[in-house]
């Protein structure tokens, strides 16, 4: 029996860890991909509060970048990187491969 329960909170545990894995932290730097006139900012926790799912992503337009690709509605889609520098590569190459 003790076995089991440790097994599950283990489980639960590891869900729980993953899960903040998906999120990106307040502190890091995102643009909204889905409109053209985003620019990178320092996200905080009230730019992240509405966001409903992550996705974690290594190769965003074609960057070898670690990123989170954080959707908020139809209208709103963060890109989201650890640095200032990584972002601004990342908006700057979306934007010279745009229409």
């Amino acid at each position: 029996m003790i076995t089991k329960l440790a097994f599950a909170v283990f489980l639960l545990s590891n869900s729980v860890a993953i899960a903040a894995d998906r999120m990106p932290p307040p502190g890091s730097y995102g643009f909204n991909w889905l409109d053209a006139a985003s620019h990178c900012k320092k996200l905080t926790v009230k730019d992240l509060a509405p966001v409903s799912k992550c996705t974690l992503s290594t190769n965003a337009f074609g960057l070898e970048l670690e990123s989170h690709v954080c959707k908020v509605n139809k209208h709103v889609e963060l890109m989201v990187y650890k640095t200032a520098a990584q972002c601004q590569e990342a908006l700057e190459t979306m934007q010279a491969n745009g229409p």
